[in-house]
C-alpha cells in the first residue's frame, strides 16, 4: 500500500483487493441473482441472457466496467434501477426511437394486451391436449396439497399451496388451470394492461426532414394507464415503432412502450428551430391543413360523419377521429353515472362557433354535445388550462377549446344531431376565461 493511501481507507481497500490472488470465480450477490432469476421467470428469457443484460446495463448506465470490485449494496440497488425500467418487456431488442409531436388525448378503456395469447392457450388446451403440451406450456395438477405443473417433458414444483388458485394460472373451468412456461422451466404471466393515448407527430428524423406527421396510438402499460399526460404540449417520447414488415393495418399505427414510459416524456419544443416553435401551438398544429387533414370545423360534422363513417359487422356505425375548435356555451364539471364507462362516471359540455350558429340558427343544432369519460377527465385535465406560470386553472363558459375526439350522431325529438366523444381538450390560456368560485360554502365558518 502506498504511503499516501495509508490514511485513506477506501483507496487502501481497493489496493488490497487488487493485490489479493483470485482463487475462484466471484458470484454476484444472492439478492442480485434472485432478482435476475425472477425477471427471467417473468419474461421467459434464460437466466444467462438476463444476467448479461444486467451487466451490460450497469456498464452503459453507471460506468461499471468491473462489477467484482463494487460494493454489494450498490449492485443490489442497480438491479432495482435496471429491472424496474424494463420490468414490463424483454431485455433484448427494444428498438426504441425518438418521436416528436403532441399528445391529443387518451382512450377511455384499458385492455389486456395478453388476452389474445391467453385465449389461444385456453382454446388449444380444450380442443387438443396433445397440441397443447407440444407448445411447451403446462397444466396445473394438485399433489399433496401443493400445485405442480405438468409439461410435455417434466413436472415443475411451484411451491404454492392448493388452498389458493395458482398465482399465474389461467382458469379453464372449475378448479382447472394452465400456464405459460418459459424455456428454462418457469411459469409466467401474459397479463399486461394497456391504454392507448393518441399522438400526432412522427419519428424525429422524418419530422425534421420532411415535416410529415400522422396519428398514432401510444400503448401505455400497467401503472402508466392511470397516469396523467399533458395534452397539446410539444414533446419528445421514446417508443418502439411498428416493424417495417408489419402487415396488420391496426398494428401499423401502434407505438409500444414499457411501464415507466410517462416518466421519460420530455415536454419541450426544442426539436424545431426558434422561428418555427410558434407552429407547434395547438391553435396552429391541431387545425392547419398544411400539417394534416384531421381538422374538421363544427359546421362540417354532419358531412364528416356521413362520408367517413365505418360500419361494424353488427351494423353499428362510428364516425372519424377529428381535431376541432369551439367555444364552450354550456358546461358542468360534476359527473353523472354511466354504465358504459370503466369507472362509472361521465361528464359533458357543449360547444359552438359563429359558423355553426350561422348555419343552424339558435336551435338544438347550433351547438355540439360533448361527452367525456372518467379516464379522459382524470388523465388530461379536461376542465383546466395552464397559466403563464404553468399552474392549472379552471376555465369557465365562453372559453375557446381545441378538441380531439370521435364524431357521432345522437337523436333528439326525432331529429339527428352531431356529437363528439371527447378524448382530449386543450384550452388556450390566451382565449380562456377563468372560472370564478362561489365562495366558502362550508357551514363550519358560522360556528
Amino acid at each position: 500500500m502506498t504511503e499516501e493511501n495509508k490514511m485513506n481507507p477506501f483507496m487502501g481497500m481497493k489496493e488490497q483487493q487488487a493485490m489479493e490472488p483470485q482463487l475462484q470465480v466471484k458470484e454476484l450477490p444472492d439478492e442480485v441473482r434472485e432478482r435476475i432469476k425472477k425477471h427471467s421467470e417473468r419474461t421467459g428469457e434464460t437466466y444467462d441472457d438476463v444476467k448479461e443484460y444486467y451487466l451490460t446495463s450497469i456498464k452503459e448506465i453507471f460506468s461499471c466496467d468491473d462489477w467484482e470490485v463494487e460494493d454489494e449494496d450498490l449492485l443490489i440497488d442497480w438491479t432495482e434501477s435496471v429491472f424496474v425500467q424494463s420490468r414490463k418487456g424483454s431485455t433484448q431488442g427494444s428498438n426504441t426511437s425518438v418521436w416528436v409531436g403532441h399528445f391529443l388525448g387518451v382512450d377511455g378503456k384499458v385492455g389486456n394486451r395478453g388476452e389474445g395469447l391467453i385465449n389461444w392457450l385456453i382454446r388449444t388446451f380444450r380442443e387438443s391436449p396433445n397440441d397443447f403440451f407440444a407448445t411447451g406450456n403446462g397444466h396445473y395438477e394438485a399433489k399433496e396439497g401443493m400445485w405442480t405443473i405438468k409439461t410435455q417433458d417434466s413436472v415443475i414444483d411451484t411451491g404454492e399451496s392448493t388452498e389458493n388458485p395458482p398465482s399465474v394460472g389461467i382458469n379453464v373451468g372449475g378448479n382447472d388451470y394452465v400456464a405459460f412456461v418459459s424455456k428454462n422451466g418457469y411459469a409466467y404471466s401474459r397479463d399486461e394492461m394497456g391504454r392507448y393515448s393518441w399522438f400526432l407527430g412522427h419519428n424525429k428524423d422524418v419530422f425534421q426532414e420532411t415535416g410529415d406527421m400522422a396519428l398514432w396510438r401510444v400503448d401505455m402499460k400497467d401503472d402508466d394507464t392511470q397516469r396523467a399526460i399533458r395534452v397539446g404540449e410539444p414533446c419528445m417520447i421514446q417508443v418502439m415503432p411498428p416493424k417495417d414488415d408489419e402487415t396488420n393495418d391496426f398494428r401499423k399505427t401502434i407505438l409500444n412502450t414499457r411501464e415507466g414510459f410517462v416518466d421519460t416524456i420530455q415536454y419541450t419544443n426544442d426539436f424545431v428551430d426558434e422561428d418555427e416553435k410558434k407552429l407547434l401551438n395547438p391553435s396552429t398544429f391541431w387545425v392547419d391543413s398544411r400539417f394534416h387533414d384531421y381538422f374538421v370545423p363544427l359546421e362540417d360534422f354532419d358531412d364528416a360523419f356521413r362520408t367517413k363513417k365505418e360500419v361494424t359487422a353488427q351494423g353499428n356505425a362510428f364516425g372519424p377521429l377529428v381535431t376541432t375548435k369551439g367555444r364552450v356555451v354550456r358546461m358542468s364539471t360534476e359527473s353523472r353515472e354511466s354504465e358504459y364507462d370503466e369507472d362509472g362516471r361521465s361528464y359533458s359540455f357543449s360547444i359552438s362557433s359563429q359558423a355553426l350558429q350561422s348555419n343552424k340558427g339558435v336551435g338544438r343544432g347550433s351547438e355540439v354535445f360533448c361527452n367525456v369519460g372518467s379516464a379522459v377527465h382524470d388523465l388530461t385535465n379536461v376542465f383546466s388550462f395552464r397559466d403563464a406560470d404553468g399552474e392549472l386553472m379552471e376555465y369557465a363558459e365562453g372559453t375557446v377549446l381545441y378538441l380531439f375526439g370521435r364524431v357521432g350522431m345522437m337523436q333528439s325529438n326525432g331529429e339527428e344531431y352531431p356529437k363528439l366523444k371527447v378524448m382530449g381538450v386543450y384550452a388556450n390560456p390566451r382565449l380562456a376565461r377563468r372560472r370564478v368560485g362561489g365562495g366558502d360554502t362550508d357551514t363550519t365558518q358560522f360556528r
